[in-house]
């Protein structure tokens, strides 16, 4: 069934997410041994990645600022699973500011990890089989997606011939994500510190997610804008049109920035994007 998955599910995903510009690296190229991305390979974060971009977005920055941007963004100081994403996309839309001069005497300036006005600035890459320590266990998603070096989404892949393969891979997700028994530390929660979207497919079915979904709150995405269905391929499937409308570079930084919502719902906050009628429309 592993064949299958890979085969049938996992490397057509790659291959599409490389058409639509993202570089690709297997995961065992960027573990601790191999690449000086990652110390440990409980570190999630790509950090020379992230570095080189936020040098890169905002050249007017001294070492002092870059390190410290970096190490806010890598060191987060919260509580909970929910607290640390919100924090993170806050940063994300809503900016850093660090104190410097520019030639105007000393004060705030604004740095930007992600550029949203020019999607094209950002470094965008997919690995497969990045492995990650958790606390008791480790994990080994299928996909994952960063930008900047920061994962901003885990792709789960199941074969289609298994029973369920929806749920298997919502319920991996959430396993993952240390959702289904937070107290067991079953999964490693670090990782979905910086997440955007969580994705389950089996080709033939593919649905969105964020940290808080439950199993039934994940959808399809059925619109590929800026293409047609029938130019994502012949007879194209609901993995392809899912990945060309969430991952095209434009749509996914889009959604990240104008279409993600965190709402207080019966005492907790949970995390809201946009479902493909909703950003249609707008």
């Amino acid at each position: 069934m592993y064949q299958d998955e890979e085969r049938k599910v996992e490397l057509p995903a790659i291959e599409q997410l490389q058409s639509l510009g993202w570089d690709y690296v297997h995961g065992s190229l960027l573990s601790p041994d191999a690449s000086d991305e990652r110390d440990f390979f409980k570190d999630v974060v790509l950090t020379k990645c992230l570095t080189d971009a936020v040098k890169r977005i905002n050249p007017w920055i001294n070492d002092i600022n870059l390190r410290t941007v970096v190490r806010e963004l890598t060191h987060l100081k919260v509580a909970t699973l929910m607290e640390a994403n919100q924090s993170v996309w806050e940063t994300l839309v809503r900016y850093q500011s660090v104190i410097q001069d520019l030639g105007k005497g000393t004060k705030g300036q604004t740095v930007k990890v992600i550029d949203f006005e020019s999607p094209d600035n950002n470094e965008y890459l997919c690995t497969n089989q990045f492995k990650i320590e958790g606390v008791n266990q480790n994990i080994i998603p299928d996909i994952v997606l960063f930008v900047n070096g920061l994962p901003f989404a885990v792709i789960e892949c199941k074969s289609p011939y298994i029973t369920n393969p929806m749920e298997a891979g919502i319920d991996q997700l959430m396993r993952y994500a240390n959702r289904r028994q937070p107290h067991e530390d079953e999964g490693a929660e670090k990782l979905f510190h910086y997440n955007q979207l969580m994705i389950s497919t089996h080709r033939d079915k593919a649905r969105v997610g964020t940290i808080s979904s439950r199993m039934e709150h994940y959808l399809e995405w059925k619109d590929p804008y800026p293409l047609a269905v029938n130019e994502v391929s012949e007879n194209a499937n609901s993995q392809e049109v899912l990945i060309a409308g969430l991952f095209n570079k434009q749509n996914f930084l889009d959604l990240i920035q104008n279409f993600t919502v965190f709402e207080p719902m019966d005492g907790k906050v949970i995390k809201k994007i946009a479902r493909y009628q909703q950003y249609r429309a707008v």
